[in-house]
């Protein structure tokens, strides 16, 4: 069986490959999810590091929930996700505009950077879908692997080092230091593929049935997705 574990990068999405029978996990570089997803058809679960479902009040307990769980030392990794009406908006001032117009704040550059990859997530992947494609948050999926918040930034060498440890105990893979990892799948970054990871392992879970959800009781968008993050 392979799982796939999905994040957003430099010109497309990476993805993680694990093949659980053959021990291997082999990045992957797509220009679209929609490639991805086809090409990974027969994959045991899909996790993508995405907003998948969102609302006109640009608040899901999913986040909440997320944050809390997070805090001390994670919590604002966390990004509240746009209404759903905004994610065509050009510039990040308009969307600040149209945001403080809908819901009186306004929006994150963080979260307006990967816009067109929310968009593109929300269309591809329907309600029907969610039972094998799952959104997924990395430091939630991280935090329940080590039973605390990471304590470094990821991007760092000691976050990336704290990440590869919990990533190798957890799936009994060797994974590339730091430096090796910036060749590893250019464009993707080392964090980028620490993610996609950990998204991995959040997939091989939704997989065997033992993956878990924020919140238990999932919120419905207007889609008709569940608001959830999967871990």
């Amino acid at each position: 069986m392979k799982v796939i574990g999905v994040d957003g990068c430099r010109g497309g999405w990476v993805a993680m490959v694990w093949d659980i029978e053959r021990g291997e996990i082999v990045p992957e570089i797509h220009l679209t999810l929609a490639d991805l997803i086809a090409a990974h058809e027969k994959a045991g679960a899909i996790a993508i590091d995405i907003p998948i479902g969102l609302n006109d009040t640009g608040t899901r307990r999913c986040d909440l929930e997320a944050r809390r769980l997070l805090r001390p030392t994670r919590a604002s990794s966390v990004f509240p996700p746009p209404p759903s009406d905004i994610l065509h908006a050009a510039t990040h001032a308009e969307a600040v505009v149209l945001s403080r117009n809908l819901i009186g704040k306004g929006v994150p550059i963080q979260a307006f950077a990967i816009f067109g990859k929310m968009q593109e997530a929300n269309d591809l992947v329907t309600p029907e879908m969610q039972d094998r494609v799952v959104e997924m948050h990395p430091e939630v999926s991280f935090c329940m692997l080590a039973g605390y918040p990471m304590i470094h930034r990821k991007a760092g060498q000691t976050g990336y080092e704290e990440r590869r440890a919990l990533l190798e105990a957890a799936t009994g893979i060797s994974l590339p230091d730091r430096k090796t990892a910036f060749t590893w799948a250019r464009p993707a970054k080392p964090d980028d593929l620490l993610d996609a990871a950990v998204a991995a392992w959040t997939a091989r879970r939704v997989a065997d049935g033992t993956a878990g959800r924020l919140p238990v009781d999932p919120e419905y968008a207007p889609s008709g997705h569940r608001m959830e993050m999967v871990y």
